[in-house]
């Protein structure tokens, strides 16, 4: 299976906006394992409440990957796919970036540090860029059954 598809937006921003996410991530790792200590404030709720947006991260990272399955890329497919509209995509079109956004989040909660903070809305902000290249890939793709899906589900929850 072929899991790297086409960029969506422009390879700069593409591929920033993924590796900010992904340095944000394991910098989520560090302080949670209390390797580093980046906080700027030191407030023990927003480390409970960094835990539960990890979670709901998971669930739906998870979740969405089981219900893509063969489907699952990072960017836009070139062989063909199929169109999945089940599980967790019968209440958000893209469940896996709200798992994604979500263990962004929790991680900007954690190190409570307004860099990481930074990183994280533009992380998110390319993200939604991203998603927005997907939708217009799908409706070209599969037409009318994307555009009703479209209409249904929201965008995110």
């Amino acid at each position: 299976m072929k899991i790297m598809g086409k960029e969506t937006i422009h390879p700069f921003l593409f591929y920033s906006g993924k590796i900010a996410g992904y340095i944000i991530w394991i910098l989520y790792i560090l302080a949670f394992f209390k390797i580093i200590n980046l906080k700027m404030i030191s407030i023990i709720w927003l480390d409970y409440a960094s835990y539960i947006t990890l979670c709901a991260g998971f669930i739906f990272t998870i979740f969405s990957l089981f219900n893509l399955g063969a489907s699952t890329r990072f960017g836009l497919p070139e062989e063909e796919t199929k169109f999945v509209a089940q599980g967790l995509y019968t209440i958000s079109r893209n469940p896996m970036y709200v798992g994604f956004h979500l263990f962004t989040i929790s991680s900007a909660l954690i190190n409570a540090n307004i860099v990481i903070v930074i990183f994280s809305v533009y992380s998110i902000m390319v993200y939604h860029l991203i998603i927005k290249g997907e939708e217009s890939f799908l409706e070209k793709r599969f037409g009318a059954e994307y555009v009703a899906y479209k209409n249904k589900v929201r965008r995110y929850l």
